[in-house]
């Protein structure tokens, strides 16, 4: 990407003069049609699985309660659920309405990145690679999965979208001095400081990204045309700063948090595929991921020969958190690869467009191989489609009020199903449900509990099953409902009291949710 008219290598001419007004904006309208349609499909018809009711049931709190209770227990931020709030009263808290909040993040990622050459000024050859980036990212299955969840993940891609084209805002107007460039240089540092707040403000692991973006800049910095570097640093660190305040009211809670991370358990392991997760999540799935990988390394290579600065700073903030987030899974505690590094899909896309035009020297090569990869990311989204959902809680819900007579008992572990079941079995005569150790969320500020997930949703333990038998002896029948169990009552706890008063008669499966029926009656039976 270059704006000189001088000779840019292999396959890129230089242009100092921009797209026609009406050619780019055809092309930017196309490409946000593009993304619009794809994140249409399943939104209202696929039921909500357990993450995204936590969405739903945060975003039904009280102000209060979201920003001084939740954070005690829930580890990310409450801006999402804050805005989620807002958004369901304008478009209701269902499925649908509740999604779209998602949608209009990833579209709006995908317009912001479509149009950032433009707002970088990086002529003909910048607009056309930044366009061919949007493009991909509008088809890319991963972004689009993501953006049908009712999950802040598309919110913070947003927001580092945005945070990074302000980072390449500030570095390339330091290279442009006599244009007044130390001046644009502020205007981009201020609005990466509102940016990286915004970022900070998404997630609890965006500090990694915040912080492998300002580590970034420095490298940039240094390898940039500016006559005062020294001042651009400062400038540099005061926006980090600036970012850091704005989410410093977080703080607080961010560092209790840290501290109750050792209270926390996972059933993930890390394994060799964690090293190469994220770069497949950003790829958009595995068959299109290995095209855009492969244009996107030479595309390093052309960016670095024409913006070395934006390359150098790109290079960093791409791999610095990833590792550092690879280091903590395999050294201290597991953690989530894929699901955390959807913000990575924008630049990857950029680079992947570099390589494309830069490498690729005549419009029918390049075509084939954008038209490759488009037509396997089409694939991929299309197979997102027809994936069956994690978990049907709306099935669940609609045949335990259909099959549950007044005198049963219905039990649930873990107690983090009280989120779900609040969603769909909140109509009129859904039965009630015991949850175990009591309903979400579960403190044991006194106790010395293991946490599951998050701090609301603990593993039972002897005490809380202790007389329980008894007054399941009452109930002729009992249903037992339960998610990864294996996790929340290793010891079987909970099934050794069902059993000592009845027997499995029946059994089924909605997704990870397990449902058993058990009664006096020595016969059985699967349920249908």
């Amino acid at each position: 990407m270059t704006d000189v008219a001088s000779p840019a290598g292999p396959g890129i001419e230089g242009a100092s003069t921009s797209l026609t007004r009406g050619v780019f904006w055809v092309a930017v309208a196309a490409i946000f049609l593009v993304a619009t349609i794809l994140r249409i499909p399943t939104l209202a018809t696929r039921p909500l699985w357990l993450d995204e009711t936590y969405s739903a049931w945060f975003s039904a709190l009280s102000l209060h309660e979201l920003w001084s209770e939740v954070p005690g227990y829930e580890t990310h931020p409450p801006l999402y659920y804050t805005l989620l709030k807002g958004w369901r009263l304008l478009f209701s808290a269902s499925e649908s309405g509740l999604r779209s909040l998602s949608v209009l993040s990833s579209i709006a990622t995908v317009f912001l990145l479509s149009v950032s050459g433009r707002l970088l000024k990086t002529g003909r050859t910048g607009e056309t690679i930044l366009l061919l980036a949007g493009l991909l990212l509008a088809v890319n299955a991963e972004n689009i999965k993501y953006a049908q969840e009712a999950r802040p993940y598309a919110l913070e891609t947003l927001a580092a979208t945005l945070a990074f084209i302000s980072a390449a805002g500030f570095v390339r107007a330091l290279g442009r001095q006599a244009s007044g460039g130390p001046n644009a240089a502020v205007r981009w540092a201020i609005m990466l400081s509102l940016a990286g707040g915004l970022l900070l403000w998404c997630h609890n692991t965006a500090l990694f990204i915040a912080f492998g973006l300002w580590c970034g800049l420095a490298p940039a910095i240094l390898l940039s045309n500016s006559s005062c570097k020294p001042r651009m640093l400062v400038i540099a660190c005061c926006a980090g700063l600036g970012a850091l305040v704005v989410w410093s009211p977080f703080l607080p809670w961010f560092i209790s948090q840290s501290r109750s991370f050792g209270n926390l358990q996972f059933w993930i392991k890390p394994a060799l595929y964690d090293l190469i997760s994220a770069w497949i999540l950003a790829g958009g799935g595995l068959p299109p991921a290995v095209l855009i990988i492969l244009s996107a390394i030479p595309g390093m290579w052309v960016l670095w020969r024409h913006e070395r600065a934006l390359a150098a700073g790109l290079c960093v903030t791409l791999l610095l958190p990833l590792c550092i987030v690879l280091t903590l899974s395999f050294a201290v505690k597991p953690v989530y690869i894929d699901r955390l590094f959807g913000w990575m899909a924008p630049p990857l896309m950029v680079l992947a467009a570099c390589g494309v035009v830069g490498i690729f020297r005549t419009a029918p090569a390049r075509l084939t191989v954008c038209g490759v990869v488009i037509a396997l990311s089409l694939q991929a989204a299309i197979q997102g489609y027809l994936r069956p959902p994690i978990e049907d809680f709306r099935a669940l819900a609609a045949d335990l009020t259909a099959n549950v007579k007044p005198d049963d008992i219905v039990v649930a572990i873990p107690n983090e199903l009280d989120v779900a079941m609040k969603y769909y079995g909140s109509a009129a005569g859904s039965p009630e449900v015991m949850y175990l150790p009591g309903p979400f969320p579960y403190r044991d500020t006194d106790g010395d509990r293991m946490y599951v997930a998050n701090l609301g949703a603990p593993r039972i333990v002897p005490a809380d099953v202790s007389g329980l038998a008894e007054r399941l002896a009452a109930h002729p029948r009992i249903w037992l409902l339960t998610r990864r169990g294996d996790l929340y009552d290793p010891d079987n706890l909970l099934l050794r009291a069902i059993s000592d008063v009845s027997r499995q008669k029946a059994e089924a499966r909605y997704g990870l949710v397990e449902l058993r029926l058990f009664e006096r009656d020595p016969g059985a039976r699967r349920l249908p």
